[in-house]
């Protein structure tokens, strides 16, 4: 019996001084604070000399996550060193619309500095409309996505892309996006007929009749 009070005893006062230990003792504070996988200025909550248990990792992530170009956020701490790293990773842009990016999962978002120039720019209304454009651009086979440069959305809904062909500026009218994979393998089919080298336009709006000049 005494030496299970002993035991408990002793755990109670474990428990108190580790507490204290991390909680209000000059042990256990933050060092240093590193953020990685950006090179935006960030603001920073987290102050050196603060106490590390009272970092909330969760809390402090939520707060970067709220920032629209920012997709994921992670920080740990090192109880040993008493440094906090804050891990970024940002969106990633597949298509440009005004000043805005817009990534695969179609989040629009700004981007400092100089927007990427190799991205296809999407001429659309809204921005709303510019999303689901990106929508209709992922299911494009690589070939054409790869090489497109502008995609149009009329007011109608119908698509026009700007596709470059071996160096040259092909437009393609594609219509709305209905029969999509047969209007891709009729592209193709036209594009690998001789007579079509030189053709600038293609019109698939209607696949089973499709129209070139």
């Amino acid at each position: 019996m005494k030496n299970k009070r002993l035991i408990a005893l002793a755990t109670v006062i474990f428990v108190g001084a580790a507490s204290y230990a991390l909680g209000w003792s000059t042990l256990f504070t933050v060092s240093s604070v590193e953020v990685t996988g950006t090179d935006q200025r960030l603001p920073q909550s987290i102050k050196v000399g603060e106490k590390l248990a009272r970092v909330e990792p969760r809390a402090v992530a939520a707060t970067y996550e709220k920032f629209a170009f920012v997709q994921d956020a992670q920080v740990s701490r090192n109880w040993i060193s008493g440094k906090v790293t804050i891990s970024i990773t940002s969106r990633t842009p597949v298509a440009i619309f005004n000043n805005q990016a817009i990534d695969d999962s179609g989040k629009a978002f700004v981007v400092k500095g100089q927007l990427p120039a190799a991205l296809p720019q999407i001429q659309a209304s809204s921005v709303e409309i510019a999303v689901t454009a990106v929508e209709f651009m992922k299911s494009l086979p690589q070939e054409i996505r790869s090489n497109l440069k502008i995609l149009k959305v009329r007011s109608t809904g119908a698509y026009v892309m700007d596709v470059d062909v071996q160096g040259r500026k092909v437009e393609v009218r594609w219509g709305f996006a209905t029969e999509n994979e047969l209007k891709a393998k009729v592209y193709k089919a036209l594009l690998e007929q001789p007579e079509n080298a030189k053709l600038k336009r293609m019109d698939l709006s209607a696949p089973h009749a499709p129209i070139v000049k």
